[in-house]
This record gives C-alpha cells, sequence and structure tokens, in this order.
C-alpha cells in the first residue's frame, strides 16, 4: 500500500508538477528512500499503526522526497553520478566538492529530514545507559 498517491501529492501537499507517467516510480523510489532514512521503522505495517499526525508527516516526507528526486534526477542520486554540470528541463545538477575534493550529491531530501525532525524517526542512537 503506498503512503501517497497522486491527488494527495498535487491537492493535499501542492507539489511541483510531476509527469503523470513517472509518478509511480518516484512514488516508489521515494517511499523507499524516506523508510531507508527511518532506519525501516517506516513499514506499511507500522504506517498504518502510527497516530495520524505521524503518517502526515512522512507523508510529507514522502512527497519532499518525490519533488527532490523528479527535481535532481531519480537514477543520478541513486547510483551517485559524477556529473559536472547539466541541466535540463526540471533537472539541474552541479557536482560540488567536499573537503577531500570529492563530490557527491545527497540522496535524502533536505527537506524530508526537516519534515522528519521532530517524529524520532531519524535518531541513530542507542539510548541512555
Amino acid at each position: 500500500m503506498p503512503y501517497v498517491n497522486s491527488t494527495y501529492y498535487h491537492d493535499t501537499y501542492n507539489g511541483e508538477p510531476v509527469d503523470k507517467s513517472d509518478f509511480p516510480s518516484l512514488r516508489n523510489r521515494a517511499e523507499e528512500i524516506v523508510e531507508e532514512m527511518c532506519m525501516y521503522r517506516v513499514t506499511a505495517t507500522s504506517f498504518s499503526k502510527m497516530s495520524k499526525d505521524m503518517r502526515e508527516r512522512i507523508k510529507k516526507a514522502v512527497c519532499a522526497q518525490i519533488e527532490y528526486l523528479d527535481a535532481n534526477g531519480v537514477s543520478d542520486i541513486d547510483n551517485g553520478s559524477d556529473l559536472q554540470s547539466v541541466g535540463l528541463g526540471k533537472f539541474n545538477y552541479t557536482k560540488a566538492a567536499d573537503t577531500d575534493g570529492v563530490a557527491e550529491q545527497a540522496v535524502y531530501a533536505p527537506r524530508a529530514r526537516r519534515i522528519l525532525a521532530q517524529t524520532g524517526l531519524l535518531y541513530y542512537g542507542g539510548g541512555c545507559l
């Protein structure tokens, strides 16, 4: 069961326009990435048991990830393409080097991370002793 559908993305979230034919694959990839970002604390089973507020945050994070993937090129982000500077339609990519001179574009949408930041789903720690 998908977390969001095209109607939610366009009408409730008011996301940037996405080609109808691209939406299912973008949504599937975005959902996989959000589940990964949350260390698989979000699954179809756990999602249905979460509070309405938590489900809404996850849906918004998936939508933010859909926008990010669509704007930045799904395969280039996921495969760590090392393009220098490219622009075509909505897709724009400029390679930014870190201190080691190695460039890598983030897979996780910054907005999705901000939406999920207060949920506890991004917490990597092991708790208190």
